[in-house]
């Protein structure tokens, strides 16, 4: 039984892959998007557990689909983590658009694993 399902959203399709398989190969069900316009539509049709969005993409941005989904009574409650490759303050970025959290992106497949895993543990916690 997969330890819960993922919507990653990254308009890169290498990101995308990588992350995907990191997931997948920790237990999680795994769902894709290479684009954030249409998400909340897709999430409320799928229901993830955990949706995990690239914040620098074309039309939409991560962080402020984190704070549209926030903001919907039908996908306000969903854990949304920012993923950013950037060296801005995700911290900060992550609250100012009520996401749950934020990771940096990383070839390192353990740490992006471990603080992954720590955020989903802590929002389940809540």
């Amino acid at each position: 039984m997969a330890k819960g399902k993922v919507l990653v959203v990254d308009d890169d399709p290498v990101a995308l892959e990588v992350v995907r398989e990191r997931l997948v190969g920790a237990g999680y069900e795994v769902i894709v998007r290479d684009q954030a316009l249409g998400t909340s539509e897709f999430i409320f049709l799928h229901q993830p557990d955990v949706v995990l969005l690239d914040v620098r993409m074309p039309g939409l941005s991560g962080d402020k689909l984190a704070a549209i989904l926030s903001r919907r009574e039908l996908t306000k409650r969903v854990t949304v983590i920012l993923h950013s490759g950037s060296k801005e303050n995700l911290a900060l970025l992550a609250k100012e658009s009520n996401a749950f959290g934020a990771i940096q992106k990383t070839s390192d497949d353990k740490k992006f694993l471990a603080e992954f895993e720590a955020l989903v543990a802590k929002s389940r916690a809540r």
